[in-house]
């Protein structure tokens, strides 16, 4: 079953959405992005502490928008492959979420 995350215009001003998913009582944190490669989604959980990525609400690229960073540590992913190329858990990735797009709705599953 397809579930809708957010629109294309919850993005438009960080280039990112935070979401929090439940479950059978779980909360499940996520964030969707877009840029030039397109649409995706993952845990808004870092590999090295389990901590959210972000600390201001749906701000998780670097200035440039290239880069996705962790403020606790400085991690930075690649927002393709979710891959850390700097920090402490380098090597490491986020975990993603299939989405694709279905008119103007970020859609999961």
């Amino acid at each position: 079953m397809s579930r809708a995350l957010c629109s294309l215009a919850d993005l438009g001003a960080t280039g990112a959405k935070e979401i929090v998913l439940t479950k059978d009582g779980a909360r499940y944190p996520v964030f969707v992005i877009k840029d030039d490669a397109g649409v995706r989604a993952f845990e808004n959980i870092c590999p090295h502490v389990r901590l959210p990525l972000n600390a201001a609400e749906d701000v998780f690229f670097d200035v440039t928008r290239t880069i996705l960073v962790c403020v606790n540590h400085g991690a930075h992913f690649d927002p393709v492959t979710g891959v850390c190329l700097r920090g402490p858990c380098k090597g490491e990735r986020l975990r993603a979420f299939p989405v694709t797009l279905d008119g103007d709705a970020v859609v999961m599953g």
